[in-house]
């Protein structure tokens, strides 16, 4: 089976491992670019999401028939809110890495997604540049933090950093399968987040992706096809053992 790891605003590294498909989504490539000095808003990522409309629809087109996974970095967030505020499409990813990817909205989406991967049903690892102030359109610390943790309920935990990430000096915590790592603007600004993305990937989602950490999900349409089999084989069991 081929994994998938879809990068939204972010380059695919190299040295993806055999099983796993590195696809860049590309709203400009499509014609959905902004106005300005940036194309790639998070107006154009929306437009993108609306353009593909499900994750089943991801999977066909990139051939992907194993795990998904995204990358979102900054505007990316255009793409994922609502990818993940749908219940049938969050239910069949497996994995989400937030590379500064809040900026004043994504909840509801995202919000759902935290207490799923704290529930274990999913993994997300948000990481975040904190530029120490509080406006939740250019901080994306600060809008993790009440626009997500502080509205989701959820209680995390002060965790070690998960090698080979550097530790952030604003600390680690975490629930479950739900990780964030809070980083000063100073030790890492926020244009500066591909530069981890290698240790992300080597410490949490390819583990994740082989089904290490919690990491035996599979998609979403499986639970559907691993279903009908079960009742198929009870079915079958019935007729030649009638009570």
């Amino acid at each position: 089976m081929t994994s998938g790891i879809f990068f939204l605003k972010s380059s695919i590294p190299k040295g993806l491992p055999e099983g796993v498909k590195g696809i860049q989504l590309d709203p400009v490539a499509l014609g959905f670019a902004c106005g300005g000095a940036d194309k790639y808003c998070s107006t154009a990522y929306s437009q993108m999401w609306q353009h593909y409309g499900s994750v089943a629809k991801l999977r066909s087109k990139y051939g992907i028939d194993g795990k998904v996974a995204f990358v979102s970095f900054s505007a990316g967030l255009g793409f994922m809110a609502p990818l993940l505020n749908s219940e049938k499409d969050r239910a069949d990813v497996n994995a989400v890495v937030l590379l500064d990817s809040t900026f004043g909205f994504g909840p509801p989406g995202y919000i759902k997604a935290a207490k799923d991967a704290a529930a274990g049903k999913m993994l997300l690892v948000s990481l975040t540049s904190d530029k120490g102030s509080t406006d939740a359109g250019n901080n994306g610390d600060y809008a993790w933090r009440q626009l997500v943790m502080k509205p989701s309920g959820l209680s995390l935990s002060e965790s070690p950093s998960r090698s080979p990430m550097p530790p952030p000096s604003k600390g680690v915590t975490r629930s479950g399968d739900l990780w964030y790592y809070r980083y000063a603007d100073a030790e890492l600004h926020h244009w500066d987040m591909h530069k981890i993305l290698p240790n992300v990937l080597d410490a949490h989602l390819l583990p994740y992706l082989r089904g290490e950490n919690g990491g035996s999900k599979v998609g979403g349409w499986m639970y559907w096809a691993l279903g009908l089999v079960t009742v198929a084989a009870g079915i079958v069991l019935w007729r030649r053992n009638p009570r």
